[in-house]
């Protein structure tokens, strides 16, 4: 459903747009609201799930994804369906990384584990391709509004089938610990990137509006890398981060081991 959502809607857009009427521009936020929230959500969406309970996480994650795809479905205006993706983005955000933190947990480190990777990351493949494929054929005979029906039935199927299948775990921590701060940081800089890209065609690249968004954006991502490195429980390890690349570096530097003398 996550990876479905960000095309499916792609091919419904030029309909979305003639039933909602949305101004020069604005088509575009009705992938990128989904696509920001999902992204810069995410570490936060994993980390929410080690500490509260990864089948608990998971299953509000795809309720709340359902309820938004029903709004979407049923928006009346181009505010509520921009409104209810970003709803979705949350709920994705929080979706994709506790399926993936089940399965480590659900399956043994080996074989077994091995090939539930691979059909976890073949089914994401399957769900954007698949997303382009009936995209048009939904949006032709049914409407757009069942682009994003569709989820509903999935969820509940989901829903069902969690209790009886998913063992509840959670990460072994002493304390819930949230770096919320960085998380909104982070996805609001990408917010105000996208905004200035998006409306620098019409308002020009070196107006106030494109360069203050730019500058904010950058003001922000450097307020993030502060926050992350004093933040007890950073969604980006910063000093790891550092570590590897001097790691990297020291090691490129290094000279050549001899060759060996043996056969």
């Amino acid at each position: 459903m996550v990876v479905l959502d960000s095309t499916i809607v792609y091919v419904a857009l030029p309909s979305i747009d003639e039933a909602l009427g949305f101004s020069a521009g604005g088509l575009q936020w009705v992938m990128s609201a989904y696509l920001l929230t999902f992204g810069g959500l995410l570490l936060l969406g994993g980390r929410s799930a080690d500490l509260l309970g990864r089948r608990r996480m998971f299953m509000i994650g795809v309720g709340l994804f359902a309820a938004a795809s029903l709004v979407c479905g049923f928006a009346w205006s181009d505010q509520v369906l921009v409104a209810a993706r970003v709803v979705q983005g949350v709920a994705a955000a929080i979706m994709a990384p506790t399926a993936l933190s089940l399965l480590m947990t659900v399956f043994e480190e080996g074989p077994e584990r091995n090939r539930a990777l691979g059909i976890w990351g073949g089914i994401g493949g399957v769900g954007a391709t698949s997303g382009l494929l009936i995209g048009g054929p939904v949006t032709e005979g049914l409407g757009w509004e069942w682009v994003f029906f569709i989820n509903v039935p999935i969820a509940l199927g989901v829903l069902a089938l969690c209790p009886m299948l998913l063992p509840e775990s959670r990460a072994p921590v002493t304390g819930r610990v949230y770096d919320v701060v960085g998380a909104v940081t982070i996805t609001s800089a990408l917010v105000l990137v996208v905004f200035a890209v998006s409306e620098a065609p019409e308002a020009g690249w070196i107006s106030a509006q494109t360069i203050g968004s730019l500058l904010s954006a950058a003001v922000l991502i450097a307020s993030f890398l502060r926050i992350e490195t004093r933040s007890v429980a950073p969604l980006v390890p910063c000093a790891s981060f550092v570590r590897g690349l001097w790691s990297a570096a020291t090691s490129s530097c290094s000279p050549p081991a001899p060759p060996s003398m043996g056969c």
